[in-house]
């Protein structure tokens, strides 16, 4: 399996974690990550890649939905985190048309510890400021978001944003979600949809 020697652990792994705050902290925003030269299997974006690296360790858990060409494997190998059930996963990876039953039995944590919830990746085909043709006008409210941010993004199944609302419903328990892609210039993108968030959307 592909062991990435290009990936800085230190310097990387700060500098996209530090992205990844901020995507937390600013909902709707489209952020850019540093890129960073990577050979994943078919099923892994460079984006989703670098988040595993900057987020997971030996200490956590994660479950690659799609796993028909070693991304368990590949993660493994690079983050050093272990594959599990995905009852049991710290991290799921996914895609954004994946039906809404993978979060049937995602942890979403407790009252008494809701920190323990999972943390969803989906993969999208693309995230922009401007309309895109064929997917969702998607706007974000709440903590973060002065007044509504709006992104449109192609590849998100209504149906899955409305089950992830759903097991968001009791907060503070719930799942925050983390969507990735590669822009037009190839470059990794995240978005941060923390538990709080307000969404709506329509399709354009």
């Amino acid at each position: 399996m592909v062991r990435e020697t290009a990936y800085d652990d230190v310097f990387d792994a700060q500098q996209h974690f530090r992205s990844l705050l901020d995507s937390f902290a600013r909902p709707g925003r489209l952020n850019r990550l540093a890129p960073v030269r990577l050979d994943p299997p078919p099923g892994l974006n460079h984006a989703s890649v670098l988040v595993g690296m900057a987020l997971m360790d030996a200490d956590v858990t994660f479950h690659a939905i799609h796993d028909q060409h070693g991304e368990s494997s590949y993660l493994t190998a690079n983050s050093h985190a272990a594959s599990a059930p995905l009852e049991k996963a710290a991290f799921i990876f996914g895609r954004g048309d994946d039906a809404p039953e993978i979060l049937e039995s995602a942890d979403c944590g407790s009252l008494t510890y809701p920190d323990t919830s999972a943390t969803l990746v989906l993969q999208v085909e693309a995230a922009s400021e401007q309309p895109l043709n064929g997917g969702l006008r998607l706007r974000f409210g709440g903590p973060g978001v002065d007044g509504a941010a709006v992104l449109f993004i192609r590849g998100l199944s209504p149906d899955l944003l409305l089950a992830l609302l759903a097991r968001n419903a009791e907060f503070p328990m719930g799942i925050d979600t983390i969507l990735t892609l590669q822009d037009t210039d190839s470059t990794p993108c995240v978005v941060g949809v923390p538990r709080t968030a307000r969404l709506n959307w329509e399709r354009v």
